[in-house]
């Protein structure tokens, strides 16, 4: 029962996996710019679809692997558009240091087992929507961001979660926290109407690198 069932979580997320990166590759291919996306963001979360990928292959866990494989040619895509539509090239150093910490976490499963790696792709999901958020929030235009996205993340990540629960995958529980507390960040930032924004982040405290800045999604 038990098993059919986790079967019937991961298959659910897989398919909402290959659907939920696509809306904000498609709405940067239709814009001119890329307003509100983290370049940054973008490309750290396609570093960890590939470690989630790499992750499930090696605890031949299909339902773990699956999910982030599916998801990470609509990532790859949109940091390409977010790059050359001038989206938010702010805090760059991010993914490189991301794709080392990721490297090391695994390389350490080869001595002190998969706890380092557990906790790292756990918390993988921070590096896209940390910045993503912020980057949101300090920015006045928020334009590009695929509200639908963001949406489908924190369905995404209860899918996730669900399948952490039956399959005893403790990384898929931690993610599915924090991409569900950062997705209610970004969606929240979204519904509030520019003159609030204005009341509540002056323009004075909003670096001048953000202003044009764009924020995406994908996980």
């Amino acid at each position: 029962m038990n098993l059919t069932l986790a079967t019937l979580v991961g298959l659910a997320g897989t398919l909402l996996a290959a659907g939920y990166t696509v809306p904000q590759f498609r709405k940067l291919r239709r814009m001119t710019t890329a307003a509100g996306v983290s370049v940054a963001a973008l490309a750290s979360s396609t570093i960890s679809g590939v470690a989630w990928t790499v992750f499930g292959v090696l605890e031949r866990d299909l339902w773990v692997a699956l999910p982030a494989a599916v998801a990470v040619p609509a990532t790859a895509g949109a940091v390409v558009l977010a790059w050359l539509r001038g989206g938010s090239r702010a805090r760059l150093w991010l993914p490189a240091v991301w794709a080392a910490t990721v490297s090391l976490a695994g390389l350490s499963a080869l001595w002190v087992g998969p706890a380092p790696a557990t906790v790292v792709l756990g918390f993988s999901v921070a590096l896209l929507v940390t910045p993503a958020a912020l980057t949101a929030w300090r920015s006045p235009d928020v334009s590009a961001i695929a509200a639908s996205a963001w949406a489908l993340m924190i369905l995404d990540a209860l899918l996730a979660g669900a399948y952490g629960v039956l399959a005893d995958v403790d990384a898929n529980l931690i993610y599915a926290a924090v991409a569900t507390l950062g997705s209610l960040a970004v969606l929240l930032r979204i519904s509030i109407p520019p003159h609030l924004h204005a009341r509540l982040v002056p323009l004075s405290t909003v670096d001048a690198d953000v202003v044009l800045e764009d924020l995406s999604l994908v996980a």
